[in-house]
């Protein structure tokens, strides 16, 4: 096996959900800094890149953040805690931002790559992401890949619905590289999903469309941090072959 195999595979083992962390042991706010630096690197649909961190780390803020978090001990006592949050409403700056990478100098894509991306940057992505109040637009978008869907293979997630998920589903992949680097440096950390969205994003000064994906504790574990056994399915019991 690889060295750096053996390594991540430590890693991805040794990273348990942290319920109470050491307070006493010396935090570092760089290797947070670090971790995000490197969650800004995950793979994510059609590189929007619609996602925000938010690092809580005053005492007020935390005492607060940890009272909209339902008072957990995973978050009362974490050393800083970052709120994942998911920004939809920021789908024109993302669609103008890879229209401008097209275009950049270092860009190797070949010509008609380039026109490909430009035609997708500035046609589809624009419909997909748009803003749909009353769900005219999914219902639309969905009488027509069912037509299409019946001559050929087509994307049919397309609902407003549809596409939430799929912006949660990219946020949630830089929170699991979170994570992963945070404890290759040697810290803990616990991903949150008991908390009050409408709390939070108010203390954050969130605007209305921004949805928080999820909280995450940061931290030095202890051993009475770990609550439970770690028990998964066996590989056999959800991985099929065709």
């Amino acid at each position: 096996m690889l060295e750096t195999a053996a390594i991540f595979e430590q890693i991805v083992r040794s990273r348990r959900s942290m319920r109470v962390y050491d307070n006493k042991t010396e935090y570092n706010p760089e290797i947070v800094k670090k971790s995000l630096e490197l969650a800004l690197l995950s793979p994510n649909s059609s590189n929007m890149q619609l996602w925000e961190f938010y690092r809580i780390r005053s005492e007020a803020a935390k005492k607060e953040m940890a009272h909209n978090c339902l008072d957990q001990s995973a978050v009362e006592t974490a050393s800083e805690i970052v709120v994942i949050v998911a920004r939809p409403d920021k789908y024109k700056e993302s669609i103008q931002f890879n229209l401008e990478t097209i275009d950049h100098p270092e860009n190797f894509e070949s010509d008609k790559s380039k026109k490909r991306r430009k035609e997708y940057f500035g046609k589809i992505m624009p419909l997909f992401y748009a803003y749909d109040r009353f769900f005219i637009l999914s219902i639309l978008k969905t009488v027509f890949v069912f037509f299409v869907g019946m001559k050929r293979p087509i994307v049919r997630e397309v609902t407003r619905i549809n596409k939430k998920v799929t912006i949660h589903k990219s946020v949630a992949l830089a929170a699991q590289t979170f994570m992963l680097a945070l404890k290759s440096q040697g810290f803990d950390s616990c991903p949150i999903e008991g908390f009050d969205s409408k709390r939070i994003k108010k203390q954050l000064s969130l605007p209305r469309r921004a949805e928080i994906n999820m909280v995450i504790s940061v931290g030095k574990g202890t051993e009475k941090g770990i609550f439970y056994i770690q028990r998964r399915y066996p590989y056999q019991e959800v991985v099929f072959e065709k």
